[in-house]
């Protein structure tokens, strides 16, 4: 009996020896760490990356190939460049006749689509309205055991 619980206490002092040189290496790496900051640390806190500006076409326009960058600084004159001419806009006759054509397919397209939705509500409808007669149909039959009051057998009693 006397080497049983010096066995038991030897196993709690060393569980105990083990997880307190456990956390207090890891609280000793941890203070290490906070305390010296690293060389990479200081390096990327220094170096600010230069601004950069980006533009994005937007997706009506095409892309401009690249422009190679300005090597002066100084502006170069610009050509004074001539006022566009103005064009009188001669009226024509509007083709009255497509956009009602357009017209006239989306209202159909639409049409389609709803009685498509329509169809597949009330085909839907009829498939669990069969589901339904099926479940009633059906019968559960249950067989009772030994109706003793005293142990049933099963470990809960069932």
């Amino acid at each position: 009996m006397a080497t049983n619980t010096s066995a038991f206490f030897a196993g709690i002092g060393t569980t105990f020896a083990v997880l307190t040189i456990g956390f207090g290496g890891g609280l000793m790496m941890a203070k290490s760490a906070l305390n010296e900051p690293s060389g990479y640390q200081t390096r990327a806190a220094s170096e600010t990356p230069n601004p950069v500006r980006v533009v994005l076409p937007t997706s009506a326009e095409a892309a401009q190939p690249p422009q190679p960058p300005l090597t002066s600084m100084t502006p170069e004159p610009v050509a004074p460049q001539e006022a566009p001419k103005q064009v009188q806009a001669i009226p024509e006759k509007s083709d009255t006749r497509k956009p009602e054509a357009e017209e006239r397919d989306r209202t159909r397209r639409y049409a389609e689509r709803k009685a498509k939705r329509k169809a597949e509500a009330l085909a839907q409808q009829r498939r669990e309205q069969r589901q339904l007669r099926g479940q009633e149909g059906a019968r559960i039959m249950a067989f009772g055991g030994d109706s003793s009051p005293g142990f049933s057998g099963g470990f809960f009693g069932n």
